[in-house]
């Protein structure tokens, strides 16, 4: 369960990725719907936004001069959009003053799943410049019982980071050596509680945590950890939102083609938003904060520092 991530710049292949309503005469974007809708199928592609720049206010997002995101803050995530496949403008600018951070020609590939994050950072001095990063949801469908779930290295002034999770005397590698704007693979894990610790990465995937935090992982879902903000503090301080990624069942028919079936997460709420504060550890790096799933509310998550 490989997952790709790539920087966009002039020219990209396969950006957003998309499914639905982009027609002649301008963009419709749709949130996918609810219970009622129809099931994705292998003609349908979903594209979703998420805001990790730390330094960045509100941002729109439009397609063809159409805005299909707006008033996304750091830290959100967007619900997933469905466009058709095409070749599109695509701009991002700020919801306060219009200044515009980004502006190019994308491609939207049909049949696929992506996270676009505006990532790094907007300011003259910054030393990861602000680029939109995409990355390709295709968690494949976990199997009963199971979980999967991916992590997203964010945090322009991060080392590179392990992951691991537990539950008991267990522990799992979820994600090692995950520099800036990387994405692990999805790692498919029981799902249940787990507790979720980031650390400096070493050989043994054994370094000094940075951060902990507690997550829940229901049966047969997949989710993306966003690590954002910033470890020095000086924007947004370092946090996890986590998000409930899309899956994909392939069935393989008595024909040479094989069908994808894709299928969206619930997205009943409009937006994902991480918790009202962040805490610090006690040799002053701040623990991660943990967003709600699309099904959660927005209520703040403690933590705890670890060693």
């Amino acid at each position: 369960m490989s997952r790709n991530a790539r920087t966009i710049g002039a020219l990209i292949a396969s950006l957003l990725v998309a499914g639905s309503l982009l027609t002649a005469g301008g963009v419709v974007a749709t949130q996918l719907a609810d219970d009622d809708a129809e099931p994705a199928t292998q003609d349908t592609s979903y594209l979703r936004v998420a805001h990790a720049a730390p330094d960045a206010p509100a941002v729109d997002v439009t397609v063809d001069d159409q805005t299909v995101v707006q008033n996304l803050s750091f830290g959100e995530v967007g619900d997933y959009l469905t466009l058709s496949a095409g070749t599109y403008n695509v701009t991002i600018a700020t919801n306060d003053t219009g200044t515009v951070v980004f502006d190019d020609t994308v491609a939207l590939d049909p049949r696929s799943v992506t996270t676009v994050a505006a990532a790094g950072e907007v300011s003259g001095d910054a030393s990861v410049p602000f680029s939109p990063i995409r990355y390709d949801d295709n968690a494949y469908e976990p199997a009963a019982g199971e979980s999967a779930v991916s992590v997203l290295h964010l945090s322009p002034d991060a080392p590179a980071v392990d992951v691991t999770v537990g539950t008991g005397n267990e522990t799992t590698v979820l994600a090692e050596n995950v520099f800036y704007g990387e994405a692990s693979d999805y790692v498919t894990v029981p799902a249940g509680n787990y507790t979720v610790d980031v650390r400096e990465a070493t050989a043994d995937n054994d370094g000094p945590i940075v951060a902990t935090t507690e997550i829940a992982l229901d049966n047969g879902s997949a989710h993306s950890a966003l690590a954002i903000g910033t470890v020095d503090g000086e924007s947004e301080p370092f946090q996890v939102v986590r998000t409930e990624d899309a899956t994909v069942d392939v069935d393989l028919p008595d024909t040479e083609t094989p069908t994808a079936t894709i299928t969206p997460p619930p997205v009943d709420n409009a937006t994902e938003t991480t918790g009202e504060t962040a805490t610090e550890t006690e040799s002053g790096e701040p623990t991660m904060t943990e967003a709600p799933s699309p099904t959660e509310t927005a209520e703040p998550v403690e933590t705890e520092a670890g060693a």
